[in-house]
Parts: C-alpha cells; structure tokens; sequence
C-alpha cells in the first residue's frame, strides 16, 4: 500500500482553473492550474521556470481570491509546455482560507453543484 505523506488534502480539476504566476525578474504569467492544495499547487505553463525559483501564485477559488509565495518543487517537459508544482511557504495568513475554500469545493462538487 503507499504511503501519502500529504499534509494537506489536494483538489483536482476537471477543467483548469486560470491563474497568474508572478517570477522575480520574469514578470506575471499566465497558468492553467490543474490541482490545488493548501500546501501548494500544480500547473502547466508555457514558460521555462528554474527549480526551486521562488514564485507568487494568483488564482480565485469560489469567488476568492488567492495570492501565495512558494517554491518550485517540481518540473516535468510536456510536448509543448511544462507541468510545474509549488510548495507554498508555510504560515502564510491565506492558507486557513484556502482550506476553507477547499473543503466548500470539495462539498459543492460531491454534491454536483459546480460544473466542473
């Protein structure tokens, strides 16, 4: 059996949910964010990001916006992109919300509330 040493419980989206990523240097780009977690996220971009390259994720879950610091953990080459997961700094004030947010996804989907 394996062992899921998560933290946090993480979301998956049918359809992306759209997001911005701020680079130090780089400016704000564009992300398709395919899953989320009050510990962090994963997202395909058209862009190529340095592992552990601090970052600034902006998205809205259920109407609220998010913005949270993090790192690179992760970096997978696609065809045309690159699939990316953040780990988020710890004791960030916005992620009590965030999992808050999660858990009415979470309920609104098991009850087929959203279109997702």
């Amino acid at each position: 059996m394996e062992d899921n040493r998560r933290e946090f419980f993480r979301v998956s989206f049918v359809r992306t949910i759209d997001g911005k990523l701020v680079v130090p240097e780089g400016g704000e780009v564009l992300i398709d964010i395919s899953n989320l977690s009050a510990g962090g996220v994963v997202f395909d971009g058209y862009f190529d990001i340095a592992l552990r390259e601090k970052v600034l994720c902006r998205f809205e879950l259920l109407d609220e916006p998010f913005e949270l610091e993090g790192h690179i953990i992760r970096k997978v080459a696609k065809d045309y992109s690159f699939e990316y997961a953040v780990e988020f700094v710890a004791g960030q004030r916005a992620v009590p919300k965030l999992f808050q947010q999660l858990n009415t996804y979470q309920i609104r989907k098991r009850r087929s509330l959203l279109n997702d």
